[in-house]
């Protein structure tokens, strides 16, 4: 991890007080995918993993956002739609992508497909890249938070 691009994650991380076990998911977030890889070390569930531990552990975003949530919104003819992290109250879904969203045109495309569909249910969608979230972790944390103040001045509770 001597990527220069790392130390102002880790800089944040340190100045936030950040617990061990987050500290330890940001290890495996911050390392390169491995396509070559097999059974729980192709999971791409550790950048989910970490992202969601790291708003838990921030009093703006604390209780929530859920993990890997269906909505009732029929997708591709696969069944109910799933997002990576969904803020139910501000209709906020965050979406990480990693090398396997980027791979062909299709995939590209089944991106979009969803992402107009949450739009048309009255979802806001961010999509992040899984990579962004070990190397720019303070651009992604900002525009989440500036997301929900924007969509909490606009909600009508």
């Amino acid at each position: 991890m001597n990527n220069p691009g790392y130390a102002a994650t880790v800089r944040r991380l340190v100045r936030d007080g950040v617990d061990a076990p987050l500290a330890r998911l940001f290890v495996h977030v911050a390392r390169k995918f491995d396509s070559s890889a097999e059974g729980a070390a192709r999971a791409r569930s550790a950048t989910e993993a970490f992202l969601y531990r790291r708003l838990q552990s921030l009093p703006e975003t604390a209780g929530r956002f859920d993990l890997n949530v269906e909505l009732p919104v029929p997708f591709d003819g696969w069944g109910n739609m799933e997002v990576d992290l969904l803020d139910s109250g501000s209709r906020l879904v965050i979406e990480l992508d990693g090398g396997q969203h980027l791979a062909n045109a299709d995939a590209y495309r089944r991106d979009r497909r969803k992402d107009a569909l949450l739009q048309e249910h009255g979802y806001f969608v961010l999509r992040f890249l899984a990579e962004d979230v070990g190397m720019q972790l303070d651009k992604v944390l900002d525009a989440i938070l500036r997301v929900l103040a924007m969509r909490d001045r606009e909600s009508p509770n």
